[in-house]
């Protein structure tokens, strides 16, 4: 994954701390950024909507027709009651750090490293987010024609699986202990639906957060998000280790002086850095 930076005091302080700043979705260029279709409050029983399937079937069952949820439904909902989350809160607290899956991107290039002036960092995603203690996660950026349908009442049941599964898991690994039982195949059972039911919240917070309008699907981008509690729009550093750094990719039209600001920076970095530099050929980089 790569990021390009232009040549300035706080692209180089953040290469010299190792951190990477996150954004308030706020402060991007996309008038669109994090625009959602909210959907809220549960359908009727009797509605047969697609939002009543995606409910049941987030709720775990398969059949969004199946009789033993069908009867249970309305007593479901009314134990969900005001657990619908705010969407404008959580995109609110997501700060966002953009990268790109191309270091040859002449746009790129050209819009975010200041015309081939600027450098580019290329990070090993495996090792980006092993300091960082928070919630964050790596996204790739969705390209939609409309922006993304966010629906508050299948997040409310995901979240109340989560709850569901994991005091399930909890009572059996007691069981387990305390009373001899082997009760390891219902474990095994319910981290398999636990990871179902992250995999969903997963893509609900990918559409949310990382979706964008097609006229952006050249920066073929991914995301790094992480949840935060700040209450305004200022951003976030994130801490990476070192050897998160796999190389550096110079501009060819870096000024002299520039680039042996950035050499010696490099040099003295904690981790061996592989420096490479774009040029052009022929129409591209």
């Amino acid at each position: 994954m790569y990021k390009y930076f232009s040549f300035s005091e706080h692209s180089l302080t953040n290469l010299l701390n190792d951190e990477i700043y996150m954004n308030h979705y706020e402060s991007f260029n996309d008038p669109f950024e994090c625009r959602c279709d909210i959907q809220s409050g549960f359908p009727e029983r009797d509605e047969s909507s697609p939002r009543l399937r995606d409910i049941i079937r987030a709720w775990g069952f398969e059949d969004e027709g199946d009789t033993a949820a069908l009867e249970s439904y309305d007593d479901y909902v009314f134990s969900l009651e005001n657990t619908e989350p705010s969407i404008p809160h959580i995109i609110d607290g997501a700060r966002i750090s953009c990268f790109s899956k191309n270091a040859d991107n002449l746009l790129m290039w050209s819009h975010y490293a200041d015309g081939l002036r600027g450098f580019c960092i290329e990070f090993d995603p495996d090792l980006v987010l092993s300091k960082f203690s928070g919630n964050a996660f790596i996204y790739d950026v969705l390209y939609k024609e409309t922006p993304a349908k966010i629906d508050t009442a299948v997040m409310a049941v995901l979240n109340d699986q989560v709850d569901y599964h994991e005091d399930a898991i909890f009572a059996s690994q007691q069981e387990m202990k305390h009373l001899g039982k082997d009760k390891q195949a219902e474990i095994d059972m319910y981290e398999q639906c636990l990871v179902g039911v992250f995999k969903s919240n997963s893509e609900i917070y990918q559409k949310m957060l990382a979706t964008k309008p097609l006229d952006w699907e050249y920066e073929n981008e991914m995301r790094i998000i992480c949840q935060t509690m700040l209450p305004d729009e200022r951003g976030e550093f994130l801490k990476y280790p070192p050897q998160a750094i796999k190389s550096v990719i110079i501009g060819e039209k870096m000024p002299e002086k520039q680039r042996d600001t950035l050499i010696g920076i490099l040099e003295k970095h904690s981790s061996p850095v592989i420096l490479k530099e774009a040029l052009r050929v022929g129409g591209g980089i």
